[in-house]
């Protein structure tokens, strides 16, 4: 399968004193759906935006469809369809006159864009709603007409900021079936917050973390990252000294970051009667008290925040040692 995007040991600084990416080498496979996965300020937006030519590289080269990607290549631009997370408009234009401004902006036909409009408002559920200004648009409108206006030029490469942001139950649901159709038609950037629309519609999964790139594969290899299952265990009372001490004393991280429950990950040698009594004694040590314990199987979202987690932790020794 040919390579859509190559990062070929890619820094990005900026102003010489801010390090955003630092030797980063990727290949993306065409026609694939890529997450992109990382807390804020970990490198995503800068990753974009070299990836569409926005900016360019201190070091390292960036190749899109076989092509050297720059500011000036227009040329590959013509094949990309980019959402903004939070995308601007123009507000006295509607939503049609908006759409057909960026289709003319294509160099699309007066037949084609016709088509294209019909199409792409149906798709995105703002038919009803085409001769409205934008300006009286709600964000999840706004969003969904960034999606529109993506897919205008029909591109091979899409890459969306967050788009299922501030979108109700509903048009999140069919902002993912849309991706979904694109599964081995397109090749899909897609960067998002939301760990379970990474997961519905992702084949791939880039990681990143202070400008480091700590993953780059599967989403099954991620989560082999993990054991097969997972201790749940729901507490209440003095929850942060209990898993303070679970943490200390046994040297089991929490998985998760929900405040009245733990997960811990099971290892094929740990006994889980063993375990459950070691709970107990810390729970009653720390004035704690365990609502419930269930094992679970494993999640993405285990395993990416297992990732960072020992990430931040080898972050933590070296400076400790310096």
């Amino acid at each position: 399968m040919n390579d859509a995007i190559v990062f070929e040991r890619i820094t990005k600084i900026y102003e010489n004193r801010q390090i955003a990416v630092a030797d980063i080498s990727f290949r993306l496979p065409a026609n694939s759906t890529i997450g992109l996965l990382g807390a804020n300020g970990s490198g995503k937006s800068t990753i974009l935006r070299l990836a569409l030519g926005l900016i360019t590289p201190s070091a390292g080269s960036i190749q899109v469809f076989g092509q050297r990607m720059h500011p000036g290549a227009r040329t590959i631009r013509q094949r990309v369809g980019f959402l903004a997370d939070d995308p601007a408009f123009p507000k006295d234009l509607t939503a049609i006159s908006y759409l057909r401004f960026v289709g003319q902006c294509f160099g699309l036909g007066r037949e084609e864009l016709k088509a294209r409009l019909g199409t792409l408002l149906r798709a995105v559920g703002l038919l009803d709603d085409a001769g409205r200004k934008i300006g009286t648009f709600s964000t999840g409108m706004k969003t969904r007409l960034g999606v529109a206006a993506s897919l205008m030029n029909d591109p091979e490469l899409l890459v969306w900021d967050e788009p299922t942001a501030g979108l109700d139950p509903i048009s999140r649901r069919q902002t993912l079936e849309l991706l979904e159709t694109f599964r081995g038609k397109k090749t899909v950037i897609l960067s998002s917050h939301i760990l379970g629309d990474i997961d519905r519609v992702c084949d791939r999964l880039l990681v990143l973390n202070q400008g480091q790139l700590l993953f780059d594969g599967r989403r099954v290899d991620l989560e082999n990252l993990l054991p097969e299952s997972v201790l749940e265990v729901r507490v209440s009372g003095a929850v942060d000294r209990f898993r303070a001490a679970v943490r200390e004393r046994l040297g089991w991280a929490d998985l998760g970051q929900d405040r009245d429950r733990l997960r811990i990950a099971l290892n094929g040698h740990n006994s889980v009667g063993d375990i459950v009594g070691s709970l107990l004694t810390l729970a009653k040590e720390t004035d704690t008290v365990v609502d419930g314990i269930n094992s679970t199987s494993r999640r993405l979202e285990d395993a990416y925040l297992k990732l960072i987690t020992e990430d931040e932790f080898r972050g933590f020794l070296r400076a400790s040692k310096s």
